[in-house]
């Protein structure tokens, strides 16, 4: 009997703690003089930083996990740039541990580490060395460089490569081309560099973090790193005014036929009619499929796989020319010169 009562006053004492339940109150005190925040209500309130920054990444393709299953594939290459803690492991310990049991998109702590450092400055800023390695080095725009680059080096093209689908630079060359680096440069022809990343503070995020729209619905700008909305036609082609002065696009027109087609477009469509010449010229030697994908073979020439390798370069990078027209320009029009 005496075990039944204590049975039952315990089971009344903890009803009691049930339905009364833990009154938590959060007040907005000073979170100390060591972090640059005086609250956590800077950020986390109705008016707080966060607000917009969360409107922009919503619309941003970083925030849509459609990458994620790219990870825990049984290697590291894939899941230190597809996964949010990957990415964490990677910049801390340059090593990746998969298969990991909570998968996820990179989001705002991916980048950010505001509860570690008191701040929101990002996990890194510094330079980043490129597959052959070259540096990026360019501020706040050297911790996209971390994925945004090429996974192979030029260095490794010589005569009798062996190739895959898969063989090239991978999806996010942006940074190699950014600085003029990694590209296959023939020899006896003088390639140029266009001046963004020298110009641009930040490179990446000096423009693609720029102006954010939110009458727009912050589907451009900011965190949204897009430089484009299709449904809308919004652009933040005003960001190139200050050196472009007569761009109202981003395919402003060109100083030349670059393509040769007998007119003078606009930069990227200059661009295009070249991508699609050597593209035209690769379908033609059989080293490219239909589908934009290297054919699995041996190629015995150095300067066809060189040819190949500057395709997929530009083709990847998904800029057409505009991350730097000049170095672009030069691998297109020096890589068909070859081949033809």
């Amino acid at each position: 009997m005496k075990k039944l009562g204590l049975i039952a006053l315990l089971f009344f004492s903890l009803s009691l703690l049930m339905f009364a339940g833990c009154e938590r109150k959060i007040v907005n005190e000073d979170a100390g003089d060591d972090l640059a925040f005086t609250s956590c209500f800077t950020c986390h309130g109705d008016d707080g930083l966060l607000l917009a920054a969360k409107g922009e990444w919503q619309n941003s393709v970083h925030a849509s996990g459609n990458n994620v299953d790219y990870t825990n594939r049984g290697g590291t290459d894939c899941t230190k740039c597809h996964d949010h803690q990957g990415f964490i492991d990677y910049l801390e310990t340059s090593e990746v541990d998969p298969p990991y049991s909570n998968v996820s998109a990179i989001h705002c702590f991916t980048c950010h580490a505001p509860h570690t450092n008191g701040n929101l400055s990002l996990r890194t800023t510094a330079a980043y060395t490129l597959e052959n390695g070259d540096t990026f080095d360019h501020g706040n725009g050297n911790l996209c460089a971390n994925c945004h680059h090429s996974r192979y080096s030029v260095d490794n093209i010589t005569d009798n490569i062996e190739v895959s689908t898969y063989w090239g630079p991978h999806h996010g060359p942006q940074g190699d081309l950014l600085t003029a680096s990694n590209g296959y440069e023939f020899d006896g022809y003088t390639y140029t560099t266009s001046t963004h990343a020298s110009v641009v503070r930040d490179a990446c995020a000096g423009c693609h973090m720029g102006q954010p729209q939110a009458h727009d619905g912050y589907k451009i700008g900011g965190h949204s790193f897009n430089m484009y909305d299709s449904e809308s036609g919004s652009d933040l082609s005003a960001l190139c005014e200050e050196c472009h002065a007569s761009a109202d696009s981003y395919d402003f027109t060109a100083d030349a036929d670059y393509d040769h087609d007998g007119n003078v477009e606009g930069y990227q469509t200059e661009i295009l009619g070249l991508t699609d010449s050597l593209r035209t010229l690769l379908l033609s030697a059989g080293v490219l499929d239909s589908t934009d994908h290297p054919v699995s073979q041996t190629i015995a020439n150095e300067e066809t796989a060189g040819a190949l390798f500057n395709f997929l370069l530009v083709h990847e990078d998904r800029s057409h020319g505009i991350h730097n027209f000049n170095y672009i320009k030069d691998l297109l029009q020096s890589s068909i010169e070859y081949l033809d």
